[in-house]
């Protein structure tokens, strides 16, 4: 059982690692539903932006590890590729 001040920290970490999390996570689905709404070009590449500088932000910040957001970015850009 961590001591207090560490339980304190790790509270205080995990509430602000979660929440750039579910930003992550809610960026990529509004890409996502661009792409299968067959949004204009040049909203797609606004969004697929958002979405990379977020996870660029969250594996800067040991977030997420810098290989799971490259992956993701690769991901994304390929599917954009692929329906536009």
């Amino acid at each position: 059982m961590p001591s207090t001040k560490t339980h304190r920290t790790q509270s205080r970490k995990l509430r602000q690692n979660l929440s750039v999390k579910t930003s992550i996570k809610s960026s990529i689905t509004r890409l996502r539903n661009g792409i299968e709404n067959k949004n204009d070009k040049a909203e797609i590449e606004s969004l697929y932006r958002k979405a990379s500088s977020l996870l660029d932000r969250a594996s800067k910040n040991n977030v997420i590890h810098k290989n799971n957001a490259s992956r993701k970015k690769s991901r994304l850009q390929k599917l954009i590729n692929k329906n536009t």
